[in-house]
């Protein structure tokens, strides 16, 4: 038990270092650490779905994922105009001619869960540095305290939640597919994550204290529903963690469920509604 609290806790101290390590360094630090995140990502999530029977792995699995990641980040360094996304629908709809030439027997099935490895893996490491940068557009100053705080958020809320719940936690918050959180879990990491925010929003001179309160209002029930449906994923494929990575946490997928499926609402708020 010991030793693997240990191993635990020695390898999430390390995952919090090279994170937190190159937000703090450079943005190009920052994207090239998520590249290769990204890319371990893509892979865990293909060979699941090929252990469970339900996609065959072909050479262009990973090619539009990190395409994806590589444009998205190279416009949020001003290096090249949005415009370039539109060469990733004439690659997305040669998936269907691709499919011609081979024998699947659910050929649709296959770029289905092609797209979704895009959707759900690739797409959301790229929208960091839209965080990281914000608001994007070259400028070679960054405040790494907006990024670093939604991580700092996402793990109180973890952290607090987890304690709370092993102490007072009666009532199962989704019992089907999750049957370790509960309600009073839930509740004790959204307040200590909002009490995070006001700190965050007081003492980083990133945004004002009520924009820390809004972002953790979104963020935190964000980040629950992805820790949610990363759980269904598994639970669908039989697998207890995504990868073998993080000794003690499980692979790329399981330590960023939570922040790659709120990444998108944050970035909505920040660059829509803020």
């Amino acid at each position: 038990m010991f030793k693997t609290l240990l191993t635990r806790t020695l390898a999430g101290a390390v995952f919090a270092i090279v994170i937190l390590g190159s937000v703090f360094w450079h943005p190009y630090a920052l994207a090239i650490v998520l590249f290769f995140i990204a890319a371990i990502g893509l892979e865990e999530f293909y060979s699941l779905l090929n252990k469970a029977g339900l996609y065959k792995r072909s050479l262009t699995d990973s090619f539009l994922g990190m395409l994806v990641y590589s444009l998205i980040t190279a416009i949020s360094f001003g290096w090249i105009n949005a415009a370039a996304l539109l060469v990733l629908l004439p690659l997305s709809f040669s998936l269907f001619i691709i499919e011609l030439y081979k024998k699947n027997t659910l050929p649709f099935t296959q770029i289905g869960l092609q797209l979704m490895g895009v959707f759900y893996v690739a797409l959301p490491f790229s929208l960091y540095h839209f965080v990281h940068q914000f608001p994007v557009g070259g400028n070679e100053t960054f405040n790494p305290w907006l990024l670093a705080g939604l991580f700092i958020l996402i793990w109180t809320n973890d952290t607090f939640a987890y304690l709370f719940g092993s102490f007072f936690g009666k009532r199962r918050l989704f019992e089907r597919i999750s049957p370790k959180k509960s309600w009073e879990g839930t509740i004790g990491g959204i307040v200590t994550a909002l009490g995070m925010g006001w700190i965050l929003g007081t003492y980083t001179h990133t945004l004002d204290v009520k924009s820390w309160l809004i972002i953790a209002s979104i963020l935190v029930p964000a980040a629950i529903f992805g820790d949610l449906v990363e759980s269904l994923f598994k639970r669908s494929l039989n697998v207890k963690d995504s990868g073998k990575i993080m000794p003690g946490h499980g692979g790329v997928l399981d330590r960023f469920d939570a922040s790659n499926f709120a990444l998108p609402f944050i970035v909505f708020y920040l660059y829509l509604l803020a």
